[in-house]
């Protein structure tokens, strides 16, 4: 067994325990994540902390060794979240280590790994025609120095593996950390801002797509909203419980900030019982959609993800044929409903992953190609996308049965049925099926890997603004805080604003970067409106109080100055 051991000194603990080892894992250099089962040593006690056995142990709050164990010995990277100060959570990697038994200095390989990335990719973009700001230079002289002082400290009278040794050691990788990250995220706004000038020379108005995720209200929310209703007429504001649900995408609503619609056609919204298709509240979004020109891209018609699949779909047990059959009627009885008035349909979305349907791989093929076949004969004309979920691959650390994401995409590509795109999912900052946060850097270097497919992407991004349970939201998952400091002690009012803020901080270099590669041919938020049926809790750019957060009046700024 491939087992890979990381040092981790008394003196690093407090760094340690706050970064998220359950879930780090290791991948190769194409990126693919190997399964594995992490355990924590603790120095203190011969006791062993694995991520899901003795859960009932208290966690250790010392040093100790990481054991990462997988079936394969070959060499690899260690992929795991962070605290970085200044920036918040976020992932760092070694450079590729050998699998020996001497367990590698953790906070030094992490360190080193920073060192890596951010200077090889600062030159290849340097190559480019990118020029260097003074700031980042700096921030990556300091981070250098720090590095080296990591790897040998300045003051030689201190004898290796004593404690003051091993401090020193770890307080210069953390500043070396620290400052490597900064200047990863000035690298990036620096891409992000030349690169963007430099499209807009030869195209003014960018066409990308910046879509907005839109949820059309079930009849049980439809019949919610109109109980709460206090004047006498059953209306809310002056609209019916019907118009009520359905947002508006004039120019003082979503045509202010978004220049199309994600209308979610979705089979688990559809066809609650067998046989029976509810297309009104799809029908008076998208009649919405039409009288303000809105675009609109549909789907995803199959959602195989948690609790989004119809209930019923349980009573066809194992009998994949009769699945099959089902999937397909609805599919074709969508698409002649809707057709020409989808401008882009999204044809599902978390095949990928280990959903709740447990089919194996050739299943999963089968059902994928149904699902686009049926949509191409019952709509030639329209493009189709497949989306991917958790495009870095994450949930392979942890499942057996699992697709490698870009692999089931190239197959799908591969199958000559005319798909016309690539839908990435990016969930940060939620308990269930999120990808780690990265940087800028990290994030324009995983779009061009999708790009090396040489189809065009649409990227959907989804980023909490609030903590807690949102009981309208349709995916039953709990945002997590991208920063450490963000569950502590403040009071309802100044943590909602900190959220709020942490949602514009984390997003605004994503969605630069993405505007930035012209192999992204749209960009949809999820979520319009907290107040309003919704897919990811709290990810909205208004508030459930009615208020628009600070990424909103970014999005405005954008559509005004950047897109058509």
């Amino acid at each position: 067994m491939g087992q890979m051991h990381f040092y981790v000194p008394d003196a690093a603990a407090d760094f340690f325990h706050q970064c998220h080892w359950q879930e780090a894992y290791l991948c190769g250099i194409e990126g693919v994540p190997w399964q594995s089962r992490n355990i924590f040593h603790p120095s203190n006690d011969p006791s062993v902390l694995p991520t899901e056995e003795h859960a009932d142990q208290p966690e250790a709050d010392g040093g100790g060794v990481l054991t990462l164990n997988r079936a394969v010995d070959t060499s690899a990277k260690l992929l795991l979240t962070c605290p970085v100060e200044g920036i918040g959570f976020r992932v760092l990697t070694t450079c590729s280590l050998r699998c020996v038994e001497t367990p590698h200095n953790l906070l030094v390989e992490l360190a080193r790994g920073s060192c890596h990335r951010v200077r090889i990719q600062a030159d290849t973009w340097q190559r480019g025609g990118l020029t260097l700001s003074e700031k980042f230079n700096q921030l990556i002289g300091q981070g250098v120095t720090a590095f080296l002082d990591a790897i040998q400290p300045t003051n030689s009278a201190l004898k290796p593996e004593t404690p003051e040794f091993e401090a020193e050691v770890t307080q210069s990788a953390i500043q070396a950390i620290a400052l490597l990250e900064q200047a990863a995220s000035e690298l990036g706004e620096l891409f992000a801002t030349q690169s963007m000038a430099f499209r807009r020379t030869r195209e003014p108005r960018l066409s990308t797509m910046m879509a907005v995720g839109v949820c059309p209200a079930s009849r049980a929310e439809t019949a919610s909203a109109a109980n709460s209703a206090t004047n006498p007429d059953d209306t809310i504001g002056g609209l019916s419980a019907e118009e009520s649900v359905v947002p508006g995408f004039g120019e003082d609503g979503i045509g202010q900030a978004f220049n199309a619609a994600a209308v979610r056609i979705s089979w688990g919204d559809i066809e609650n019982d067998s046989g029976s298709n509810d297309f009104g509240p799809v029908t008076r979004v998208l009649e919405a959609c039409e009288q303000s020109g809105t675009r609109v891209i549909g789907g995803p018609i199959i959602d195989h993800r948690d609790g989004l699949l119809p209930d019923w779909l349980t009573l066809l047990g194992d009998d994949f044929e009769q699945l099959m059959s089902a999937m397909t009627q609805f599919v074709e009885a969508t698409v002649n409903q809707f057709r020409g008035r989808v401008h882009l349909w999204n044809a599902a979305a978390g095949l990928n992953i280990v959903g709740p349907l447990s089919l194996d791989d050739e299943q999963i093929m089968r059902f994928s190609i149904g699902i686009l076949q049926t949509i191409r004969r019952c709509d030639p004309n329209t493009p189709v996308i497949m989306s991917i979920d958790q495009p870095c691959g994450e949930y392979l650390a942890r499942h057996a049965n699992g697709i490698s994401p870009i692999h089931f995409a190239d197959a799908l590509l591969r199958s000559g049925l005319g798909l016309a795109g690539i839908g990435l999912n990016f969930r940060f900052g939620y308990s269930k099926g999120q990808t780690h946060p990265r940087s800028p850097v990290e994030f324009a270097q995983l779009i061009d890997r999708w790009a090396t497919l040489n189809s065009p992407l649409l990227v959907q991004l989804s980023v909490p603004a609030a903590p807690g349970e949102d009981a309208d939201a349709r995916m039953k998952v709990s945002p997590v805080a991208l920063s450490p400091g963000m569950n502590g002690t403040l009071d309802c009012e100044h943590q909602s604003k900190a959220w709020a803020d942490q949602q514009y901080a984390f997003a605004r270099p994503l969605v630069q970067t993405l505007l930035a590669k012209q192999i992204v041919h749209a960009v949809v938020w999820d979520g319009w409106s907290d107040q309003l049926p919704h897919l990811s809790p709290h990810s909205g750019v208004i508030d459930g109080a009615g208020n628009a957060r600070p990424i909103l009046r970014y999005l405005t700024e954008l559509r005004e100055e950047v897109l058509m």
